[in-house]
């Protein structure tokens, strides 16, 4: 099995180059949504979220984790950053590794890592390939004020506190630049794909 590992900053598009990838047949793994799961209540990385936060991060109506609270606070606070990077990405990491070995058993041919912060275990460690996909900050700007509900200046905190472009892109073996249609960006997914991957 290929391991392709697809990286970037919020709102440069990589959910649509993932989602471009699992439309032509390969199966997908999302960093994010892992992340989500395994800070729901009752979890042993929610208890730690909060250990280390306080209560002040969970919602009282629901009993979960306030995300847009947590994010105002882990944007702002390099420490805070650190520290809850440090309690997800070890968990987010064994479930991508235990993920992989189930697909490696079925005899996929394709998997993809969809992972915003690259990191060493569950990244670098197993992913063949490294794409790191790119848009000027402007663009990203408009889009995660679009998708997320958020102020510009909001939108600015959460690019300020990641990797820069030229950071990423030093990274991985691809810098794909999405910053045109969707229709482009399918047609250099799939020549990037078959260039340093293989055939689709």
């Amino acid at each position: 099995m290929r391991v392709l590992g697809i990286t970037g900053g919020s709102g440069t598009g990589k959910s649509t180059v993932s989602a471009i990838l699992r439309k032509l047949g390969c199966e997908v793994i999302d960093a994010d949504a892992i992340a989500k799961k395994l800070q729901r209540k009752g979890t042993e990385v929610f208890d730690l979220i909060v250990e280390c936060f306080g209560e002040d991060v969970v919602d009282e109506s629901t009993g979960e984790l306030d995300r847009k609270k947590l994010g105002k606070t882990v944007f702002s606070d390099e420490t805070a950053r650190l520290k809850i990077n440090e309690i997800v990405h070890t968990a987010v990491g064994e479930e991508i590794k235990r993920r992989l070995i189930i697909l490696d058993n079925r005899g996929t041919k394709y998997a993809v890592l969809d992972v915003p912060i690259p990191v060493e275990e569950g990244f670098f460690d197993v992913s063949d390939v490294v794409w790191a996909i790119c848009a000027n900050d402007d663009l990203r700007i408009e889009r995660i004020m679009a998708r997320g509900n958020l102020t510009e200046e909001e939108a600015e905190r959460v690019i300020g506190a990641q990797l820069t472009n030229r950071e990423y892109s030093e990274l991985a073996d691809v810098t794909i630049d999405n910053e045109g249609t969707e229709e482009e960006l399918e047609k250099l997914v799939m020549y990037e794909f078959e260039r340093t991957v293989g055939k689709l």
